[in-house]
């Protein structure tokens, strides 16, 4: 694997883990259909940020830190959960329509990013899938090229970076076309969905702290 095929690869992957539908994505649309491009491409670029660290961790095979958030997966699905049900609960309480238009002050995109950063991270499945990808396409700690290595969790970190960038920037362009009625369902739906990811969190914790109750 040379320097551009590491590249593209980690591009690749990088696509891989942000498509999919999840809380990111929701809390990416609904905060650039509410407050704008700056804070959606934040909320993305926050996400991105989290998959940077996962694939480096997997893909240099740093045992004691695998170790260390396997172990810690109870806790981690207990904070992701909470913090979900909390942004549902903010979400399903606020009213796009009567928002007052928020500034993209660095302080505010800042918190924004910082939030995204936490959201992403407390999900232990971000580790536990990028160690069965990279595990699955026979790199990581066979990797012994750090150059190599280097360049595929930058591709990781670019795949992941362009898409957010490329959501944002479709729905900003679009955000004028919804009616406040309109955004105020979309908000209640958000809301729904990431309550329901919020549940499955905490019902992940309760089946490791208590499995004889499944």
């Amino acid at each position: 694997m040379d320097t551009i095929g590491a590249i593209l690869r980690g591009i690749a992957i990088g696509l891989a883990v942000a498509i999919p539908v999840g809380p990111m994505a929701l809390l990416c649309m609904r905060r650039t259909l509410v407050r704008g491009f700056a804070f959606g491409f934040a909320t993305g670029f926050g996400a991105a940020l989290a998959d940077l660290f996962y694939s480096a961790i997997a893909v240099f095979g740093i045992a004691a830190i695998e170790s260390i958030l396997l172990d810690y997966r109870l806790g981690l699905s207990l904070i992701g959960g909470i913090f979900l049900l909390a942004l549902a609960a903010r979400t399903a309480l606020s009213h796009p329509a009567n928002e007052p238009q928020v500034s993209a002050s660095t302080g505010g995109i800042l918190r924004t990013l910082a939030s995204s950063v936490v959201l992403t991270a407390t999900n232990p499945l971000t580790v536990l899938g990028f160690i069965a990808i990279f595990a699955g396409l026979g790199v990581g700690n066979g990797l012994t090229n750090t150059d190599l290595a280097l360049d595929l969790v930058l591709g990781v970190f670019a795949g992941s970076a362009a898409w957010w960038l490329l959501l944002s920037t479709i729905i900003a362009s679009i955000r004028h076309l919804f009616a406040p009625r309109t955004l105020h369902r979309l908000n209640l739906g958000a809301a729904a969905l990431l309550a329901a990811f919020g549940v499955y969190e905490l019902i992940s914790a309760l089946k490791m702290a208590a499995p004889w109750l499944f």
